[in-house]
């Protein structure tokens, strides 16, 4: 399912103006606020004043059902960004690709959390924790995005691959089990691992942010003003924020693995083994 058009009103056709026909290194009009390993966001402001946000990348790093994501997490009670519309950039051929969304006011975590008392930074986690239950609230019937589409593979870290959706957590547990190295000895010894920690499970599918680093966490004055960047986000078993967290995040700084450990449900020991042992790190 990909994000429903936006209606053909004054500001977005502002919108659509100023990415026709633009490269990708100056696509949009208006200054750049985040620029990190090629994820660009920049502010616009279009002919009508309204002052929106557009993340561009190259169409091969950008998904269109990021912005699906995104759009489903903030119309439904969490703090992210709602999507006016997803753009392809074209000349001659497809350059870019645009996300266009409400812009949200403030600054990234990163850049205030050691200025912030501990009052402040105790507020701020209890604030993440009510985010958190919100996204746990919502399910889907499947592990993927929302239409039932693939999502990105999180495991591989250097190459952009997809995987799914699975109609259940033992159809996703065996994609994850036929990536283990090590032969068949080894992939019998997790099967049976992997049967007794489903027995536990309660099988429900939340919403999964997938990289919840402190750049993609922003505050004003002391409040969590939204949660961005959704690339890496799906509907996926109870465990997988906290593992995806711990095990395949490789840019969290050292200091925030401790807040999200306090923030974050937990999951067992063998599930983060089993996440390191799927992960392919590409060296």
């Amino acid at each position: 399912m990909s994000t429903p058009p936006p209606p053909e009103d004054a500001t977005l056709s502002s919108v659509r103006s100023a990415l026709r026909h633009m490269s990708y290194l100056n696509a949009g009009e208006g200054k750049e606020i985040h620029n990190f390993f090629g994820n660009r966001v920049l502010e616009h402001t279009t002919s009508t004043g309204a002052v929106l946000a557009i993340k561009v990348k190259p169409p091969e790093g950008l998904d269109r059902s990021e912005g699906d994501m995104m759009h489903y997490a903030a119309t439904h009670g969490v703090l992210a960004p709602k999507v006016q519309g997803v753009y392809d950039i074209i000349t001659k051929k497809l350059l870019a690709r645009a996300i266009v969304s409400e812009l949200v006011r403030g600054v990234p975590l990163v850049d205030v959390w050691m200025e912030l008392s501990d009052a402040q930074k105790s507020s701020i986690k209890d604030q993440l924790r009510t985010q958190l239950s919100k996204m746990r609230s919502c399910t889907q019937p499947f592990i993927g995005r929302v239409g039932r589409q693939h999502t990105r593979n999180i495991y591989d870290r250097l190459q952009q691959t997809y995987c799914g959706p699975f109609d259940d957590e033992k159809q996703f547990d065996e994609w994850c089990l036929a990536r283990l190295t090590g032969g068949p000895l080894v992939r019998w010894k997790w099967k049976r691992v992997l049967e007794r920690e489903r027995r536990a499970s309660s099988g429900r599918f939340v919403l999964t942010h997938g990289d919840l680093t402190p750049r993609n966490i922003l505050v004003q004055d002391g409040v969590i003003t939204g949660i961005v960047d959704w690339e890496y986000s799906g509907f996926y078993p109870e465990y997988a924020e906290f593992a995806f967290a711990m095990v395949l995040c490789h840019s969290h700084e050292k200091w925030w693995l401790p807040v999200l450990k306090e923030v974050l449900q937990p999951c067992s020991d063998e599930r983060l083994k089993f996440t390191r042992l799927v992960e392919d790190r590409g060296f």
